[in-house]
């Protein structure tokens, strides 16, 4: 049975994006908030941390996969954590979109943060995220060593992309990730439906069955997301998109929105290191200088676990995403 905790309006206010509380950061985090001129040992986190170093990757079997490993030494942890040197879910995400880029950057042969190939940059098209759900099973540790794999699935409508971040130190499957790549006209920001000229390209680097090429039986599935409004929510948290926040497709880059869904869920009463899932459907783009506004709808189940649903709009009620969480 699940307990739902009542709606309300009442939420702190953040300002630019970094919310102050005396939290103690740690890692590359705390380099990157010192070029602000912001004191560490103030700032909760920011969404300005950077993907971990890679040390190494390249091509997995036969070509269709592709491997990418990292130096998490440096990273963001959770505060409180087992020796309080758990890394952050939102690290795992970061490798995520990391490794995404990597994989298309070698197969196209542009090496921009944005990577297009030929035919994509012919006809004004880039990709854009539309749904990624993430299983999170065993946090690395600073100094564990990380390995992460994707291979792909290119289709008329969208391009399937699966993710395995693995703990090498460990043995353990750290994290696993499935998600939606549209492609969008970036002149008319409409959808377009790939050619089969354009899916041929890919057919000796993808594959059809990503489960059995990434070694994960079990892919993390979609979830029924909540249709709730604002007025049946909390509001918990809300930002100013920032001139950091936008990526080179000229929106805000995916990765922050999962800063603004986790730090809702922090204002809820969770910790990082207990969060098991994170499914994201995005709907709409945001751009520089509009206010967002992160809902929440929280339920607690007979053993503690919490069930949080998400909605992100702008003030103006423009639905950007909505998500869920789950927390053991």
């Amino acid at each position: 049975a699940l307990r739902r905790e009542g709606p309300g309006r009442s939420a702190s206010r953040w300002s630019r994006g970094t919310r102050r509380h005396g939290t103690q950061y740690s890692g590359e985090c705390g380099t990157a908030l010192r070029a602000q001129g912001l004191q560490v040992g103030d700032v909760e986190r920011t969404r300005l941390v950077p993907a971990p170093p890679k040390t190494g990757g390249g091509f997995g079997a036969k070509g269709r996969s592709y491997v990418e490993r990292f130096d998490v030494q440096g990273c963001e942890t959770i505060p409180g954590s087992a020796s309080g040197q758990v890394i952050s879910p939102i690290v795992v995400t970061k490798i995520v979109e990391s490794l995404a880029i990597g994989h298309f950057q070698t197969l196209s042969g542009d090496t921009s943060d944005v990577p297009r190939s030929k035919e994509m940059k012919d006809l004004d098209l880039t990709f854009m995220l539309s749904r990624i759900t993430f299983s999170f099973c065993d946090l690395p540790a600073r100094g564990d060593a990380v390995e992460a794999e994707t291979c792909f699935k290119p289709q008329k409508v969208s391009f399937k992309r699966d993710f395995a971040v693995r703990n090498k130190t460990s043995g353990k499957l750290a994290a696993a990730a499935t998600s939606t790549y549209v492609l969008v006209n970036v002149k008319t920001r409409k959808l377009f439906i790939a050619p089969k000229e354009m899916i041929d390209l890919y057919k000796d680097t993808s594959t059809k069955d990503t489960s059995a090429q990434l070694g994960v039986p079990n892919l993390p599935k979609k979830s029924k997301l909540g249709s709730f409004t604002s007025e049946e929510a909390k509001l918990s948290s809300s930002f100013v998109v920032e001139q950091s926040d936008i990526d080179l497709n000229g929106h805000v880059g995916a990765s922050v929105y999962i800063h603004w869904i986790l730090d809702s869920a922090v204002e809820e009463g969770v910790r990082l290191d207990a969060i098991s899932t994170l499914d994201i459907e995005y709907k709409e783009e945001c751009f520089l200088g509009e206010n967002i506004e992160c809902y929440t709808q929280t339920t607690t189940g007979e053993d503690g676990g919490r069930e949080i649903n998400h909605l992100v709009q702008t003030q103006e009620g423009k639905i950007l995403l909505r998500a869920k969480s789950l927390w053991h």
